[in-house]
């Protein structure tokens, strides 16, 4: 559809144009026209060559080609500010009200016939203008203009309500964040948020950031907002914490594992955990195995293993009695894939998280003393040298004697006294020279225990050395690993599908042992390759043996809860939860939530260690013994159990294995894992 008054209109000298620049029409004399092209003066004093396709479908009025150059530019000045007028006035809005629906495409003069009886050409001009404008309704496709339907009206109104909160939010939000960046890094009160809802937007955007660094549905907008700001790794969590959205000393690295802190994660899977429970109360009876007990740390509540070591002639008896949710667990519900995703249970300075609701980990499971618990029961007949010559796994309600504290009984063992205690020391001796025999890595270190204490100054660390208790911790870790590599070969046998650990490498003979010096566990440790969780029983070269799968804390690892259930299902004559390539294909989840959350587990003592050092200043010094030097000198401090490094210039150019310095640190950043030596003298 289109009005004839001036569609066919040519070019010709005189005539007032308009041509679009910067997406902005200009109004123009015609001074020539050469065949496709025209010579142009435009409004702003400037003579122009352009293809006649520019020029605007809207086209006169016409004057005398003869006027002067003074005179032209009061008539472009004219019809400009005319056409800016009756433009301010025009509701282009009820221009598509009256057509869409009707008609698809049509000409700027049929539109203004509506809006107009007789319009000129300044009215025409300013319709063309507003339609232009109007981006959301009218679509320019020269030389027509096509009307939107209104479905699409909708949407592209509302991208444009967002386009504009967009602009609104960059362009008071920039400011914000670049007063709130100073202020991170200097005393006094916080300045002043914008108004509400852009400060609420703000904050969200923040705290996606520090959730997720490389978010992708916000990297344009972020890159806008922080637009002259250093471009640091943890700078949305800088500002964040800088307007009080996190305290001092936040865990963000839990936002980024998404795991939730404490128990109350639990609660949205409470008919799950009611099922559950049922089960377990209808399992109720007397225990078939008493007399056990357990060997822990004082704060630990999730206690999952439990035994009991006779020595007698041939060799020893061993029962192992380890906590039982896997008897119970239902794979696939709700419940199961929250724990699944939590992956591991955590234990950090501020605090514990358990993998499993904290009903279920610290009591109803939990292998307490004088309470009776539903338990997967190995029992064992090794003989003089450790080798087992019985093996048989049992479901069976049991009873804990005492839970023990390693303190407790390395004080037993220090006594020299005759009891079950002494037999377990003797066995776990036996063991422990076994794996040596067979190529086992021993690692003899310990990590200080990390004190938090509140003050009015905020939270103070304090590193203090754990109390040595290497009898009892060798009772536990070798009963464990006995546990672990029996089941494993037990399952191997029985072709039953488990996750095992593996490290299938080549180790020289002679990191065989045990090692306690800096130098020689960075060595070995460096050589040792990493583990992998995997459905086929081949070697863990470390631990020193042939299969390992670790079944011994269901409570606290997700990989231990699901092989207890395997076990469970053999042992009642079930079907297992899952086949191989069901475990085969749970492998890849579960192997990167298990890395994600142990990212937590390994950096977030060491953000402590680091406020340790920083806390006491730069005067302080430690200790540092030197076990690298092939590039940068790499020291560790055995006391905090942490590695430094630094150039060969701050050591006097040479260094050797072993060599002891004493160390000043500096530049230390807790936030972002920085710590530098300031100065070093030997020792």
């Amino acid at each position: 559809m289109s009005n004839q008054q001036g569609v066919s209109e040519e070019l010709r000298p005189g005539q007032v144009v308009e041509y679009l620049h910067n997406n902005q029409p200009v109004p123009a004399w015609v001074q020539e026209v050469q065949s496709s092209r025209v010579r142009i003066l435009n409004i702003n004093q400037r003579e122009l060559k352009l293809p006649g396709s520019r020029v605007l479908p809207w086209k006169g009025p016409i004057y005398s080609p003869e006027l002067s150059r003074q005179e032209v530019l009061e008539l472009l000045k004219q019809h400009q500010q005319k056409r800016v007028h009756l433009q301010e006035d025009l509701d282009v809005h009820e221009v598509w009200s009256m057509t869409q629906g009707e008609i698809q495409q049509v000409s700027v003069y049929w539109l203004a016939g509506l809006v107009w009886e007789q319009p000129d050409h300044d009215r025409i001009a300013a319709l063309g203008r507003a339609l232009l404008q109007a981006k959301a309704y009218f679509r320019f496709n020269p030389p027509d203009f096509e009307i939107y339907p209104e479905e699409i009206v909708e949407k592209k109104l509302e991208e444009q309500h967002k386009a504009r909160e967009k602009e609104r939010l960059i362009s008071r939000g920039k400011e914000f964040l670049m007063s709130l960046y100073s202020h991170a890094f200097r005393a006094g009160p916080a300045p002043e948020p914008p108004d509400p809802d852009i400060a609420q937007k703000l904050k969200e955007v923040l705290v996606r950031r520090v959730k997720y660094p490389d978010d992708p549905h916000t990297q344009d907008l972020w890159a806008k907002l922080t637009a002259g700001l250093p471009q640091e790794v943890h700078l949305p969590f800088l500002l964040a914490r800088a307007w009080g959205i996190y305290p001092d000393h936040y865990n963000y690295l839990l936002d980024q594992a998404e795991y939730m802190w404490g128990d109350e994660w639990a609660e949205e899977y409470l008919p799950d955990i009611e099922s559950i429970k049922d089960e377990l109360s209808k399992s109720a009876g007397d225990p078939g195995l008493e007399d056990l007990i357990s060997i822990d740390s004082t704060s630990t509540r999730d206690i999952d293993d439990a035994f009991l070591v006779r020595e007698h002639g041939q060799g020893f008896s061993v029962s192992i009695a380890l906590a039982g949710p896997g008897l119970f667990w239902q794979f696939g519900s709700e419940l199961d894939r929250a724990v699944a995703n939590r992956a591991t249970s955590l234990y950090l300075p501020e605090g514990n998280s358990d993998m499993l609701p904290r009903e279920f980990a610290e009591d109803l499971f939990s292998l307490k003393q004088n309470q009776v618990r539903p338990a997967l029961v190995l029992h064992l007949e090794l003989d003089a040298l450790g080798e087992i010559k019985k093996f048989e796994p049992r479901l069976d309600r049991v009873l804990v004697r005492a839970n023990r504290t390693y303190s407790d009984v390395e004080e037993e063992l220090a006594a020299n006294s005759e009891s079950s205690l002494k037999c377990a020391y003797t066995l776990a001796s036996i063991l422990r020279r076994k794996r040596v025999e067979q190529g086992a890595v021993i690692i003899d270190q310990s990590d200080p225990m990390i004190m938090l204490t509140n003050t009015q100054e905020g939270i103070q660390v304090h590193l203090e050395e754990d109390e040595s208790c290497p009898g009892a911790q060798l009772i536990v870790s070798e009963l464990m690993l006995l546990c672990n590599t029996a089941f494993a070969g037990w399952a191997k046998d029985r072709k039953l599908p488990l996750l095992y650990r593996t490290q299938d490498i080549a180790l020289p003979r002679d990191f065989c042992g045990v090692w306690s010096s800096p130098e020689d566990i960075y060595r070995v440790i460096r050589s040792l390759g990493a583990t992998l969780t995997e459905t086929a029983p081949r070697p863990h070269r470390s631990i020193g043996v042939s299969a390992y799968a670790s079944v011994t804390s269901p409570l606290r690892r997700y990989v231990d809860l699901v092989n207890q259930a395997q076990i469970a299902a053999v042992l009642r004559e079930k079907k297992p939860p899952f086949d191989r390539e069901g475990l085969e294909a749970m492998l890849p989840v579960l192997n990167a939530r298990t890395g994600v959350v142990g990212r937590v587990q390994k950096f977030r003592p060491r953000y402590w260690k680091l406020l340790h050092f920083k806390q006491r200043g730069k005067n302080a010094t430690w200790r540092g013994v030197v076990v690298d030097n092939s590039g940068p000198v790499v020291l560790c401090l055995p006391r905090e159990q942490i590695l430094v490094r630094a150039g060969h210039e701050t050591f006097g150019g040479k260094t050797r294995i072993g060599q002891v310095f004493q160390l000043r640190l500096g530049k230390i950043d807790p936030l972002s894992n920085e710590i530098h030596v300031l100065e070093a003298w030997e020792d």
